[in-house]
């Protein structure tokens, strides 16, 4: 996938925003169960409920934005 700059820019303070209200919320992690959002090849584990979580919120951000830009 290849994106612009400013697509780029744009999504970095998405995802900033977004891990702000995220992890300053309930759903912390404690360093001790960081493991088991990834898989044993290193990959999210999408089985995680919380990764599942995560990946909805995000994925509805870039739709409400792609939805106010017209993109």
């Amino acid at each position: 996938m290849s994106a612009s700059w400013l697509d780029r820019l744009m999504l970095g303070q998405m995802a900033l925003k977004l891990s702000r209200e995220h992890l300053t919320g309930v759903h912390a992690v404690r360093q001790s169960d960081v493991l088991t959002l990834f898989t044993n090849e290193l990959t999210l584990n999408y089985q995680n409920p919380l990764v599942g979580h995560i990946w909805q919120r995000c994925s509805d951000a870039l739709e409400a934005n792609a939805s106010r830009t017209g993109t």
